[in-house]
Protein backbone atom coordinates (compact mmCIF):
# COMPACT_ATOMS: atom_id res chain seq x y z
CA UNK A 1 0.00 0.00 0.00
CA UNK A 2 2.69 2.48 0.63
CA UNK A 3 4.45 1.69 -2.60
CA UNK A 4 1.31 1.82 -4.70
CA UNK A 5 0.70 5.43 -2.61
CA UNK A 6 4.28 6.26 -3.63
CA UNK A 7 3.79 5.89 -7.03
CA UNK A 8 0.51 7.69 -7.45
CA UNK A 9 1.97 10.22 -5.33
CA UNK A 10 -0.92 12.38 -3.95
CA UNK A 11 -2.54 10.38 -2.32
CA UNK A 12 -2.09 8.68 1.29
CA UNK A 13 -1.80 4.92 2.30
CA UNK A 14 -5.14 5.82 4.28
CA UNK A 15 -7.03 6.67 1.25
CA UNK A 16 -6.20 3.82 -0.95
CA UNK A 17 -7.40 1.23 2.36
CA UNK A 18 -10.64 3.24 1.83
CA UNK A 19 -10.87 2.59 -1.76
CA UNK A 20 -9.69 -1.63 -0.85
CA UNK A 21 -12.33 -2.18 1.65
CA UNK A 22 -15.50 0.12 0.23
CA UNK A 23 -15.38 3.14 2.17
CA UNK A 24 -14.94 5.49 -0.68
CA UNK A 25 -15.31 5.07 -4.62
CA UNK A 26 -12.67 6.20 -6.99
CA UNK A 27 -13.36 8.81 -9.76
CA UNK A 28 -12.43 8.10 -13.56
CA UNK A 29 -9.52 10.60 -12.98
CA UNK A 30 -8.20 8.12 -9.62
CA UNK A 31 -9.00 4.86 -11.51
CA UNK A 32 -6.80 6.20 -14.79
CA UNK A 33 -4.00 7.02 -11.98
CA UNK A 34 -4.71 3.42 -10.36
CA UNK A 35 -4.30 1.53 -13.50
CA UNK A 36 -0.91 3.05 -14.88
CA UNK A 37 0.31 2.54 -11.28
CA UNK A 38 -0.68 -0.97 -11.46
CA UNK A 39 0.00 -1.92 -14.99
CA UNK A 40 -3.34 -2.55 -15.89
CA UNK A 41 -5.90 -0.86 -18.02
CA UNK A 42 -9.03 0.73 -16.67
CA UNK A 43 -11.41 -1.79 -17.89
CA UNK A 44 -9.96 -3.92 -15.55
CA UNK A 45 -11.78 -2.64 -12.47
CA UNK A 46 -14.76 -2.29 -14.25
CA UNK A 47 -15.41 -5.94 -15.59
CA UNK A 48 -18.60 -7.31 -14.39
CA UNK A 49 -17.62 -10.74 -15.12
CA UNK A 50 -15.89 -12.74 -12.46
CA UNK A 51 -15.05 -16.17 -11.90
CA UNK A 52 -14.66 -18.30 -8.51
CA UNK A 53 -11.54 -19.71 -8.21
CA UNK A 54 -10.90 -22.95 -5.92
CA UNK A 55 -8.44 -22.77 -2.99
CA UNK A 56 -4.66 -22.38 -5.25
CA UNK A 57 -1.67 -24.77 -3.90
CA UNK A 58 1.23 -22.93 -4.03
CA UNK A 59 2.97 -26.44 -3.83
CA UNK A 60 6.50 -25.33 -5.49
CA UNK A 61 6.43 -21.95 -4.07
CA UNK A 62 6.33 -22.84 -0.19
CA UNK A 63 9.31 -20.21 0.24
CA UNK A 64 7.14 -17.64 -1.51
CA UNK A 65 5.69 -14.81 0.95
CA UNK A 66 2.04 -14.63 1.31
CA UNK A 67 1.50 -11.03 -0.17
CA UNK A 68 3.68 -12.17 -3.44
CA UNK A 69 0.85 -15.79 -3.55
CA UNK A 70 -1.76 -13.35 -3.46
CA UNK A 71 -0.05 -11.31 -6.02
CA UNK A 72 0.18 -14.46 -8.66
CA UNK A 73 -3.12 -15.59 -6.96
CA UNK A 74 -4.76 -12.02 -8.86
CA UNK A 75 -2.58 -12.01 -11.60
CA UNK A 76 -3.81 -15.72 -12.80
CA UNK A 77 -7.60 -15.16 -11.73
CA UNK A 78 -7.58 -12.05 -14.26
CA UNK A 79 -6.09 -14.47 -17.05
CA UNK A 80 -8.87 -16.91 -16.37
CA UNK A 81 -11.61 -14.59 -16.22
CA UNK A 82 -10.49 -12.60 -19.70
CA UNK A 83 -10.05 -16.57 -21.29
CA UNK A 84 -13.60 -17.68 -19.90
CA UNK A 85 -15.23 -14.56 -20.77
CA UNK A 86 -13.75 -15.05 -24.05
CA UNK A 87 -14.70 -18.11 -24.98
CA UNK A 88 -18.55 -17.74 -23.55
CA UNK A 89 -18.92 -14.92 -26.21
CA UNK A 90 -18.87 -17.53 -28.90
CA UNK A 91 -22.76 -18.99 -29.60
CA UNK A 92 -21.39 -22.15 -30.91
CA UNK A 93 -18.96 -22.96 -27.81
CA UNK A 94 -15.43 -23.32 -28.44
CA UNK A 95 -14.08 -25.26 -25.09
CA UNK A 96 -12.18 -28.25 -25.82
CA UNK A 97 -12.94 -32.15 -23.57
CA UNK A 98 -10.77 -30.94 -20.33
CA UNK A 99 -9.56 -33.92 -18.98
CA UNK A 100 -10.95 -35.15 -15.31
CA UNK A 101 -9.17 -33.87 -12.22
CA UNK A 102 -8.06 -37.01 -10.03
CA UNK A 103 -8.84 -39.43 -12.84
CA UNK A 104 -5.81 -41.94 -12.37
CA UNK A 105 -5.14 -43.19 -9.43
CA UNK A 106 -1.62 -43.09 -8.18
CA UNK A 107 -0.13 -44.32 -5.35
CA UNK A 108 3.63 -44.50 -5.40
CA UNK A 109 6.20 -43.98 -8.16
CA UNK A 110 5.70 -46.57 -10.65
CA UNK A 111 2.10 -45.53 -10.78
CA UNK A 112 3.48 -42.35 -11.51
CA UNK A 113 5.17 -43.66 -14.44
CA UNK A 114 2.51 -45.78 -15.53
CA UNK A 115 -0.19 -42.57 -15.46
CA UNK A 116 1.78 -40.55 -18.11
CA UNK A 117 1.51 -43.43 -20.06
CA UNK A 118 -1.97 -44.35 -19.73
CA UNK A 119 -2.96 -40.66 -20.29
CA UNK A 120 -0.20 -40.48 -23.90
CA UNK A 121 -2.44 -43.59 -24.91
CA UNK A 122 -5.82 -41.49 -24.13
CA UNK A 123 -4.14 -38.52 -26.60
CA UNK A 124 -2.98 -40.68 -29.26
CA UNK A 125 0.48 -39.45 -28.90
CA UNK A 126 2.01 -43.16 -28.31
CA UNK A 127 5.71 -42.20 -27.31
CA UNK A 128 7.22 -40.13 -29.58
CA UNK A 129 8.71 -36.95 -28.59
CA UNK A 130 6.03 -34.67 -28.28
CA UNK A 131 7.03 -31.42 -30.45
CA UNK A 132 5.07 -28.80 -28.90
CA UNK A 133 3.72 -29.84 -25.17
CA UNK A 134 1.51 -26.55 -24.76
CA UNK A 135 -0.07 -26.89 -28.30
CA UNK A 136 -1.18 -29.87 -27.44
CA UNK A 137 -2.29 -29.41 -23.96
CA UNK A 138 -4.63 -26.40 -25.34
CA UNK A 139 -6.23 -28.74 -27.53
CA UNK A 140 -7.12 -30.85 -24.70
CA UNK A 141 -8.77 -28.28 -22.84
CA UNK A 142 -6.11 -26.81 -20.47
CA UNK A 143 -5.66 -23.19 -20.81
CA UNK A 144 -2.10 -22.03 -20.66
CA UNK A 145 -1.06 -18.23 -20.01
CA UNK A 146 2.52 -16.99 -19.28
CA UNK A 147 2.43 -13.91 -16.55
CA UNK A 148 4.83 -11.68 -15.46
CA UNK A 149 5.15 -12.59 -11.49
CA UNK A 150 8.84 -12.25 -11.02
CA UNK A 151 11.65 -14.08 -10.43
CA UNK A 152 10.42 -16.64 -7.55
CA UNK A 153 7.76 -17.76 -10.05
CA UNK A 154 7.84 -21.02 -12.11
CA UNK A 155 4.44 -22.06 -12.48
CA UNK A 156 1.07 -22.31 -10.62
CA UNK A 157 -2.37 -23.80 -11.84
CA UNK A 158 -5.79 -22.28 -10.48
CA UNK A 159 -9.27 -24.15 -11.62
CA UNK A 160 -12.60 -22.57 -11.19
CA UNK A 161 -14.74 -24.12 -8.38
CA UNK A 162 -16.73 -26.28 -10.50
CA UNK A 163 -13.10 -27.65 -12.09
CA UNK A 164 -14.57 -27.18 -15.24
CA UNK A 165 -11.77 -24.35 -16.38
CA UNK A 166 -7.98 -24.94 -15.28
CA UNK A 167 -5.21 -22.36 -16.14
CA UNK A 168 -1.53 -23.44 -15.96
CA UNK A 169 0.14 -20.28 -15.61
CA UNK A 170 3.99 -20.05 -16.47
CA UNK A 171 6.72 -17.58 -16.19
CA UNK A 172 7.79 -17.05 -19.27
CA UNK A 173 11.38 -15.79 -18.67
CA UNK A 174 12.31 -19.46 -18.53
CA UNK A 175 13.91 -21.53 -20.37
CA UNK A 176 12.44 -23.54 -22.64
CA UNK A 177 13.20 -27.19 -21.54
CA UNK A 178 12.15 -25.43 -17.59
CA UNK A 179 8.81 -24.24 -18.62
CA UNK A 180 7.75 -27.91 -20.60
CA UNK A 181 8.83 -29.48 -17.28
CA UNK A 182 6.70 -26.79 -15.02
CA UNK A 183 3.82 -27.37 -16.90
CA UNK A 184 3.61 -31.17 -17.31
CA UNK A 185 4.42 -31.54 -13.33
CA UNK A 186 1.06 -29.66 -13.43
CA UNK A 187 -0.95 -31.86 -15.38
CA UNK A 188 0.58 -34.50 -12.80
CA UNK A 189 -1.50 -32.67 -10.44
CA UNK A 190 -4.48 -32.34 -12.25
CA UNK A 191 -4.65 -35.83 -13.66
CA UNK A 192 -3.51 -37.63 -10.77
CA UNK A 193 -5.76 -39.24 -7.72
CA UNK A 194 -2.71 -39.12 -5.02
CA UNK A 195 -3.51 -40.48 -1.52
CA UNK A 196 -4.39 -37.63 1.28
CA UNK A 197 -2.37 -39.40 3.28
CA UNK A 198 0.72 -39.28 0.75
CA UNK A 199 3.12 -36.97 2.38
CA UNK A 200 3.53 -32.85 0.32
CA UNK A 201 7.03 -34.24 -0.55
CA UNK A 202 6.08 -37.83 -1.96
CA UNK A 203 3.31 -36.14 -3.92
CA UNK A 204 5.69 -33.77 -5.52
CA UNK A 205 8.22 -37.06 -6.30
CA UNK A 206 5.48 -38.69 -8.41
CA UNK A 207 4.20 -35.45 -9.70
CA UNK A 208 8.01 -35.02 -11.25
CA UNK A 209 8.14 -38.95 -12.30
CA UNK A 210 4.72 -38.12 -13.79
CA UNK A 211 5.86 -35.23 -15.76
CA UNK A 212 9.53 -37.12 -16.44
CA UNK A 213 7.46 -39.83 -17.94
CA UNK A 214 5.04 -38.15 -20.25
CA UNK A 215 7.98 -35.97 -21.66
CA UNK A 216 10.92 -38.87 -22.46
CA UNK A 217 8.63 -42.57 -21.78
CA UNK A 218 10.78 -45.27 -20.53
CA UNK A 219 10.85 -46.99 -23.73
CA UNK A 220 12.44 -43.96 -25.66
CA UNK A 221 15.26 -43.57 -22.51
CA UNK A 222 15.88 -47.10 -23.36
CA UNK A 223 16.18 -46.74 -26.89
CA UNK A 224 18.29 -43.66 -26.54
CA UNK A 225 20.42 -45.04 -23.93
CA UNK A 226 20.33 -48.99 -23.65
CA UNK A 227 18.72 -51.09 -22.38
CA UNK A 228 21.06 -52.60 -19.69
CA UNK A 229 22.66 -50.07 -16.64
CA UNK A 230 25.88 -48.15 -17.63
CA UNK A 231 28.87 -46.64 -15.25
CA UNK A 232 29.49 -43.90 -17.94
CA UNK A 233 27.55 -41.50 -19.62
CA UNK A 234 28.73 -39.02 -21.95
CA UNK A 235 27.32 -35.50 -21.48
CA UNK A 236 26.95 -35.11 -25.28
CA UNK A 237 24.44 -38.14 -25.09
CA UNK A 238 22.37 -36.12 -22.97
CA UNK A 239 22.68 -32.80 -25.04
CA UNK A 240 20.98 -34.60 -27.69
CA UNK A 241 18.59 -36.23 -26.00
CA UNK A 242 17.91 -32.82 -24.76
CA UNK A 243 17.50 -31.62 -28.06
CA UNK A 244 15.06 -34.71 -29.23
CA UNK A 245 12.78 -34.43 -26.30
CA UNK A 246 12.86 -31.43 -25.14
CA UNK A 247 13.74 -31.91 -21.41
CA UNK A 248 16.79 -30.97 -19.50
CA UNK A 249 19.91 -32.74 -19.14
CA UNK A 250 19.42 -32.69 -15.11
CA UNK A 251 15.96 -34.43 -15.62
CA UNK A 252 17.47 -36.81 -17.93
CA UNK A 253 20.25 -37.49 -15.64
CA UNK A 254 17.49 -38.30 -13.12
CA UNK A 255 15.55 -40.18 -15.67
CA UNK A 256 18.35 -42.73 -15.87
CA UNK A 257 18.97 -42.97 -12.34
CA UNK A 258 15.36 -43.91 -11.75
CA UNK A 259 15.17 -46.26 -14.23
CA UNK A 260 18.30 -47.96 -13.49
CA UNK A 261 19.86 -47.34 -16.30
CA UNK A 262 23.01 -45.42 -14.79
CA UNK A 263 24.72 -46.61 -11.70
CA UNK A 264 25.03 -44.57 -8.43
CA UNK A 265 28.53 -43.81 -9.16
CA UNK A 266 28.07 -42.75 -13.05
CA UNK A 267 25.32 -40.44 -11.53
CA UNK A 268 28.02 -39.11 -9.19
CA UNK A 269 30.20 -38.55 -11.70
CA UNK A 270 28.04 -36.55 -14.12
CA UNK A 271 26.06 -34.39 -10.69
CA UNK A 272 29.84 -33.23 -9.89
CA UNK A 273 30.58 -32.54 -13.63
CA UNK A 274 27.79 -30.70 -13.28
CA UNK A 275 28.40 -28.72 -10.08
CA UNK A 276 31.91 -27.96 -11.86
CA UNK A 277 30.64 -26.49 -15.02
CA UNK A 278 27.42 -24.59 -13.52
CA UNK A 279 24.95 -26.40 -15.59
CA UNK A 280 22.70 -27.16 -12.55
CA UNK A 281 21.84 -23.07 -13.08
CA UNK A 282 23.14 -22.55 -16.85
CA UNK A 283 22.79 -26.12 -19.06
CA UNK A 284 24.13 -25.77 -22.47
CA UNK A 285 21.72 -25.92 -25.32
CA UNK A 286 19.24 -23.87 -23.92
CA UNK A 287 15.71 -24.27 -25.98
CA UNK A 288 12.91 -21.80 -26.92
CA UNK A 289 9.91 -21.14 -24.89
CA UNK A 290 6.94 -22.24 -26.23
CA UNK A 291 4.21 -20.03 -26.69
CA UNK A 292 0.62 -20.00 -26.12
CA UNK A 293 -1.63 -19.14 -28.58
CA UNK A 294 -5.17 -20.18 -28.44
CA UNK A 295 -6.70 -17.24 -26.35
CA UNK A 296 -5.00 -14.81 -28.85
CA UNK A 297 -6.31 -16.57 -31.39
CA UNK A 298 -9.91 -16.35 -29.80
CA UNK A 299 -9.82 -13.07 -29.47
CA UNK A 300 -8.65 -12.26 -32.75
CA UNK A 301 -11.30 -14.29 -34.00
CA UNK A 302 -13.90 -12.15 -32.12
CA UNK A 303 -12.54 -9.18 -33.92
CA UNK A 304 -13.43 -10.52 -37.34
CA UNK A 305 -16.76 -11.68 -36.26
CA UNK A 306 -17.17 -8.28 -34.53
CA UNK A 307 -17.75 -9.29 -31.29
CA UNK A 308 -15.41 -7.39 -29.80
CA UNK A 309 -14.45 -4.15 -30.49
CA UNK A 310 -10.79 -2.98 -30.61
CA UNK A 311 -11.18 -1.42 -27.59
CA UNK A 312 -12.46 -4.49 -25.97
CA UNK A 313 -10.10 -6.54 -27.53
CA UNK A 314 -7.08 -4.38 -26.42
CA UNK A 315 -8.16 -4.98 -22.60
CA UNK A 316 -8.42 -8.72 -23.06
CA UNK A 317 -5.36 -9.18 -25.05
CA UNK A 318 -3.68 -6.25 -22.44
CA UNK A 319 -1.82 -4.40 -25.04
CA UNK A 320 -2.07 -0.95 -26.58
CA UNK A 321 -5.03 -0.35 -28.98
CA UNK A 322 -2.59 1.56 -31.48
CA UNK A 323 -1.66 -2.07 -32.07
CA UNK A 324 -4.67 -3.53 -32.82
CA UNK A 325 -5.69 -0.71 -35.02
CA UNK A 326 -2.71 -1.60 -37.13
CA UNK A 327 -3.49 -4.72 -37.72
CA UNK A 328 -6.98 -3.95 -38.98
CA UNK A 329 -4.64 -2.37 -41.47
CA UNK A 330 -2.95 -5.39 -42.07
CA UNK A 331 -0.16 -5.76 -39.90
CA UNK A 332 0.60 -8.42 -37.79
CA UNK A 333 0.31 -8.34 -34.09
CA UNK A 334 4.14 -9.66 -32.68
CA UNK A 335 4.66 -10.34 -28.79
Amino acid sequence: MDELARRMGDISKQGLSKFETGQASPNSARLIQLSKALGVKPEYFLRADTVALAPLEFRKLAKMPLYRQEQVKELMRDQLERYVLVERSFEDGVSSRLVAPRSIPVKSLDEAESAASKLRQEWGVGVDAIADLTDLLESKGFKIALIDAGDDFDGACAATTDEKNVLIALNGNRPGERMRFTVAHEVGHWVMDLPSKMSEKDKERCCHRFAAALLFPSVQVKDEFGEHQRSRVHPQELLNAKHSYGVSMQMILYRLKDLGLLSDVGHKSLSIMFGKYGWRRNEPGTLPSERPRRFESLVFRGIAEEIFTLSRAAELLQIPIGRLNASSNGELVHE
